[in-house]
């Protein structure tokens, strides 16, 4: 009978792990990129002013997901789905596979990229072009991931808890709130809900790169809590703003509205600050750190196990074929058909291809009577 083995240590060197606790932060900030800026004017199409209820459903969904990652890389023989695919459907195979989820994490990158950057554009420096700023965000980011995974665990700690201070300008627009905006409660039907929700989905994204960093987690196979926490803490998130963005637009006001967030931030005016939606703008850099970071290290985490490049070359590689997709995001209907391909690259993975994984794998754990004993799985 075959044997699928799998490794008692998951787990990277010593020097390389993060506490459980980082996983909290690490998930969390992958999921509030530059998407927060927009997602009101989205969610709305279907169940309009009940969006909200969409929104909770799908965060809610998250958890599911991420039960189903914890047991696809336990059954992993070296903690991530690289070393899965092998196992699975051979090496050939198996990296093909792999170097599907490297694209994926290309369009991930350069959607946080270029989406924040035409905020910039448009906001901050229209004379500007696109390219430069990009250049600027991308060799940053390089900077960063040329640190390690700890370095980027860091990052991605206090660039949760810095914004988290631009929670206190919510106040300001709720001096103008229309709470009438958010009646009348639950009025719409199971398909206009169903909208809603599938435009809220790939506001979670940014949860499947656990299965590529599980290994740097320290105890990873008990810190699944902490997973869970990341997503609630995202979802409360998002009905914070929802709630607050419905109050002060109405549903014909957020339908012809590009950034609901950003104009909120117009609203507060302090005696020391004249523009503070520039301020809003600039620190809604830290927010997109993250995950720009963890992409770019996932990608070239990808290149050094499949194709066996070093970190250093396989990192520049991948910086660069983001910068020159990137060059041709001129336009902003090309902006919006990138966020669509990720949006609908990202249901496929999260909904369709993890779930698959963990029939595949139920189904050879049943019928080859796969247990494991002393590290095998016989």
């Amino acid at each position: 009978m075959e044997q699928w083995v799998i490794s008692v240590n998951k787990q990277a060197s010593e020097g390389l792990i993060v506490s459980p606790f980082y996983l909290w932060f690490l998930i969390h900030s992958t999921q509030t990129g530059v998407s927060m800026l927009n997602f009101p004017s989205k969610v709305i199409l279907g169940a309009e002013q009940d969006a909200w209820v969409s929104l909770l459903v799908a965060g809610l969904s998250v958890h599911l997901i991420i039960w189903m990652i914890f047991f696809v890389l336990k059954n992993s023989n070296k903690g991530d789905i690289i070393s899965l695919h092998q196992q699975l459907f051979g090496k050939w195979f198996g990296n093909a596979l792999t170097l599907g989820f490297y694209g994926y994490t290309i369009l991930f990158v350069c959607n946080e990229i270029r989406s924040y950057i035409e905020v910039l554009h448009i906001w901050v420096f229209p004379m500007s072009h696109p390219w430069e700023l990009s250049l600027i965000v991308l060799l940053t980011s390089v900077y960063i991931v040329s640190g390690g995974f700890r370095v980027i665990t860091g990052i991605c700690f206090w660039c949760v808890v810095i914004p988290s201070i631009l929670l206190v300008s919510l106040y300001f627009p709720l001096k103008y709130a229309h709470w009438n905006n958010l009646l009348p409660l639950l009025n719409h039907n199971l398909d206009e809900y169903t909208v809603s929700a599938h435009q809220s989905l790939s506001l979670y994204q940014g949860v499947e790169f656990l299965l590529l960093y599980y290994p740097f987690i320290k105890n990873n196979e008990k810190s699944q809590k902490w997973a869970h926490i990341a997503a609630a803490h995202t979802t409360i998130l998002y009905l914070i703003f929802a709630f607050v963005i419905f109050a002060y637009f109405n549903i014909q006001q957020l339908k012809h509205t590009i950034w609901p967030t950003l104009i909120l931030s117009k609203v507060i005016q302090l005696p020391f600050l004249e523009r503070f939606d520039y301020m809003f703008v600039f620190n809604w850099f830290l927010i997109i750190l993250p995950p720009i970071c963890i992409g770019l290290w996932g990608g070239t985490r990808i290149l050094r196990k499949t194709v066996g490049l070093k970190a250093r070359p396989a990192l520049w590689i991948t910086s660069s074929i983001v910068f020159i997709i990137i060059v041709f995001l001129r336009e902003p209907t090309t902006i919006e058909r990138l966020d669509s391909l990720l949006s609908g690259a990202g249901f496929i993975f999260l909904y369709a291809y993890i779930p698959m994984l963990v029939i595949w794998i139920s189904f050879i754990r049943f019928f080859r009577k796969v247990r494991p004993i002393g590290g095998n799985l016989k």
